[in-house]
């Protein structure tokens, strides 16, 4: 394989919707990391070992674990202290706290680190997955607040655990197992090619130089709520997906957490835990199980009364997203505009022109919004590279890439069309130029719109608004799209986000993904309020 073909596939599986982690070598590795507690703990609660551990494996802690271990040496004192607070202390680092609601249930939570906008550090509340909660919600609640799980020996024997060869027990010693480096980054190698998480969760998630297409997050914007949601939902596929193929090797045994009885803590000892434990009654809250998991709240004190309230939200992602409703107020201004200027019998050749470039502009914002194009690469369409105007192919940062074009934007372009031969016929004017729509200047030359021409135009009829807001407009309704869910990997498709050997793709090999792709785009009109205008 040549260097450019290697380099094409790599990225093809870095990409969202690439080949997730095998499942069976990373149970092996599970397992022996289990086994390996339980060897060389035998009179220490390994079950507290392996909880911390799988606190620190699930939040990504362990992804660089052995390389900064052979640059510097690791001490117990690189290991956290992990313990439980109250719902009014604050959320800081490795801090775990059990949050009770309305219906007596509870559920339980750790500090999760997040960077915010202005590149302040923060740590919010996220919800354990739910395949997990079983091990985490009685352990938690086993805990005084502010006690560490760990002792300084127990840490000592944690760092033994991570450093040590970890080793197959006899029952599955013919079964295939990754190294222990590419287990710690099985979250994060989840995180990258999963495709159902978005772009601007996975760059919360993952460091600058593993993020596969980097700028695809700033055109989208979530709260915190929208984020802990996600994150929620894939870290429990990441884990189900493990435990449910565990479940189907008989493997129970192997993957138990044991407590002893001489580590009790508030006079109660917990038994001992199986990871694989499906029949454990969950007692799930509701708000767990509606859309109201990415809610977190916290208590204070008012007066003599412990009140609950529900955590400031965040906002993360584009700066340039402005709400749905001006969209749709600007496209309903320049509809009204044209309908009150369209010429009559008696118009001058100015006013003929004037009304022309207005209807010009007007199809090249529609372009904008409905494909989501650059407004500083294409602005029109190539009169030689379309095909009856249902798709098309643009020059877009060097690569040639496919356009589709949803029904009502072609009928708005055969439209238009259909004003620029009525123009020519009446005055008498030519137009050489390779675009499908273009302007014409006070000598009747026809010009090609340009993105500073277009952002003038827009800037008069929506102050302080710029094409390119468009374009984000576009990306945020791919993503908040609910009837026509599309992937990740659809929505960086239709965004022209892509590496090399992602760009000529073989999605016509799958007229499902393209009829979904299709559905979503003719769906943005009516979400838009665009209304079919007539120009003739």
């Amino acid at each position: 394989m040549g260097k450019l073909q290697a380099n094409a596939k790599s990225n093809r599986i870095k990409n969202s919707g690439g080949v997730m982690p095998d499942r069976l070598s990373t149970n092996t590795a599970l397992m022996k990391m289990f086994y390996q507690a339980q060897k060389q703990s035998h009179d220490t609660n390994t079950g507290k070992l392996l909880v911390v551990l799988m606190y620190l494996w699930l939040t990504q802690q362990l992804d660089d674990f052995l390389l900064r271990a052979s640059e510097k040496p690791i001490t117990v004192d690189d290991i956290p202290d992990c313990h439980k607070v109250k719902n009014s202390d604050a959320c800081e680092a490795h801090r775990f706290k059990n949050q009770k609601f309305e219906d007596g249930k509870s559920w339980t939570y750790y500090a999760r680190a997040t960077i915010t906008q202005s590149g302040d550090k923060k740590f919010e509340w996220q919800p354990i997955p739910n395949c997990i909660i079983h091990i985490f919600k009685p352990f938690v609640s086993n805990h005084s607040y502010n006690v560490s799980w760990l002792t300084a020996a127990e840490k000592q024997q944690l760092l033994n655990l991570l450093m040590a060869k970890w080793r197959k027990p006899a029952e599955i010693e013919h079964f295939p197992a990754i190294r222990k480096q590419l287990f710690f980054k099985y979250i994060t190698r989840c995180i990258r090619t999963d495709n159902q998480l978005s772009s601007l969760t996975k760059s919360l998630l993952l460091p600058a130089d593993i993020q596969h297409h980097r700028h695809a997050a700033v055109y989208q914007q979530k709260n915190s709520e929208h984020v802990r949601t996600e994150l929620f939902h894939a870290q429990d596929r990441y884990l189900s997906r493990l435990f449910n193929h565990a479940n189907s090797l008989g493997v129970s045994k192997l993957l138990t957490l044991t407590f002893s009885s001489s580590s009790a803590v508030s006079n109660a000892t917990l038994p001992s835990i199986s990871l694989l434990n499906d029949n454990a009654k969950r007692n799930i809250p509701a708000n767990i199980t509606s859309s109201k998991v990415g809610v977190s709240f916290h208590s204070k004190w008012v007066g003599e009364d412990l009140e609950k309230y529900a955590d400031e939200s965040v906002v993360f992602g584009s700066k340039r997203l402005i709400p749905e409703s001006e969209i749709v107020a600007i496209f309903r201004h320049i509809h009204d505009e044209i309908t009150s200027s369209k010429p009559d019998h008696k118009a001058t050749q100015a006013d003929l022109i004037h009304y022309h470039n207005l209807c010009a502009n007007h199809i090249a914002l529609l372009f904008i919004v409905l494909t989501g194009m650059r407004p500083t690469h294409a602005i029109s369409i190539n009169k030689q590279s379309h095909y009856d105007y249902r798709r098309t192919t643009v020059s877009d940062k060097g690569f040639q890439r496919e356009i589709r074009i949803c029904d009502y934007l072609r009928q708005q372009i055969l439209h238009y069309i259909s004003l620029q031969q009525q123009l020519n016929s009446k005055l008498n004017l030519v137009n050489d130029l390779p675009w499908a729509w273009s302007l014409y200047d006070a000598n009747n030359q026809a010009i090609a719109i340009s993105a500073k021409s277009l952002r003038q135009f827009l800037h008069q009829r929506a102050n302080g608004i710029v094409p390119y807001v468009l374009r984000h407009q576009f990306a945020q309704s791919a993503v908040t799209s609910i009837i026509h869910k599309l992937t990740t990997h659809q929505i960086d498709r239709l965004m022209g986000h892509a590496e090399y050997g992602e760009h000529l793709g073989s999605d016509h090999v799958f007229p499902a993904s393209m009829k979904q792709q299709d559905l979503f785009l003719d769906s943005l009109p009516a979400r838009y309020g665009l209304k079919e205008l007539k120009y003739v």
